[in-house]
């Protein structure tokens, strides 16, 4: 099994796919209904410090998440945006490249 550090690094596994953890973090209703409103970063820092296993020091994985999404255009990042009744657009083309992968 990888470190978080390690899967990042090695991008694919050596079969071609993807890295999948062992096991997912558990959120409860309260802390899930605490991370509404949160500005894109916050709720990326929440969701993905988990995974780290302490191989990031907390202080420095919020700067490295911060300086990722700084350069995006617009400050929700991705926003969802209503088009009709029952239809939403989630807009991905507001990072660096203007491509969806910037958020990928």
């Amino acid at each position: 099994a990888l470190g978080f550090s390690d899967a990042v690094l090695a991008g694919l596994a050596r079969d071609g796919g993807l890295y999948v953890p062992r096991e997912w973090p558990h959120f409860s209703s309260s802390e899930i209904r605490a991370m509404r409103g949160l500005a894109y970063p916050d709720l990326a820092i929440r969701l993905l410090t988990p995974f780290l296993g302490g191989e990031i020091a907390a202080p420095v994985f919020e700067r490295l998440v911060r300086e990722a999404y700084a350069t995006f255009r617009h400050e929700a990042v991705c926003p969802l945006v209503q088009t009709g009744a029952n239809t939403f657009v989630l807009e991905l083309f507001h990072g660096p490249t203007l491509a969806f992968k910037d958020v990928a």
